[in-house]
């Protein structure tokens, strides 16, 4: 995932991750060219909340959360998120099990949009559904992007097995659950 944020010119790249031991070195390490933020917030709608305020706050025009369970998501996904004008609406990435893979909002859907991630039903089958109801509420347009699986079940793990590049990160990782070991897929990042 990271490799394909990479690929994408033009836009700022942060990592939002849990604050705990050894996470500042650990991502500044592989990731450097990220910039490295700390999630806060009791679920995982307050951390979301604080990430699109904090980018707004800062001048972004718009803004992409994507979770960390897609590490196969294509770039013309990404690029679909980032298509169009400055006009309020919400992005929603569906996901096969109910979710999302991703959700992004313009400045101008902001602050109204912050009422996108209370309440909700995370991690739950009802979550997509729930995220398209809120937002008619709050009078935002969604606009729906192409469909991407999650890696959190078995059938996403053998998905990921068959769609992983050769030397990725997803690859090792895999061939480490395997068995495998490092060597049995090895090389770079893609």
């Amino acid at each position: 995932m990271c490799a394909t944020a990479r690929a994408l010119e033009g836009m700022e790249r942060e990592m939002w991750v849990p604050r705990r031991p050894g996470a500042a070195d650990y991502f500044r390490a592989r990731h450097p060219d990220f910039r490295l933020r700390w999630q806060e917030g009791a679920d995982l709608g307050d951390r979301l909340l604080g990430a699109f305020g904090t980018a707004f706050e800062e001048g972004a025009g718009r803004a992409l959360a994507v979770g960390s369970d897609h590490p196969t998501l294509p770039a013309g996904h990404l690029r679909a998120a980032f298509s169009g004008g400055p006009e309020p609406e919400v992005r929603l990435g569906p996901t096969p099990d109910g979710g999302y893979w991703g959700i992004g909002l313009t400045r101008a859907a902001w602050p109204r949009a912050a009422g996108l991630f209370r309440g909700l039903p995370w991690s739950t089958p009802r979550l997509l559904a729930a995220t398209r109801r809120r937002a008619a509420a709050l009078d935002l347009p969604v606009r729906e992007l192409p469909s991407w699986y999650d890696v959190d079940d078995p059938a996403g793990l053998d998905r990921l097995g068959d769609d992983a590049l050769p030397g990725s990160a997803s690859a090792r990782a895999l061939a480490r659950l395997e068995g495998g070991g490092e060597s049995a897929r090895s090389g770079e990042d893609p």
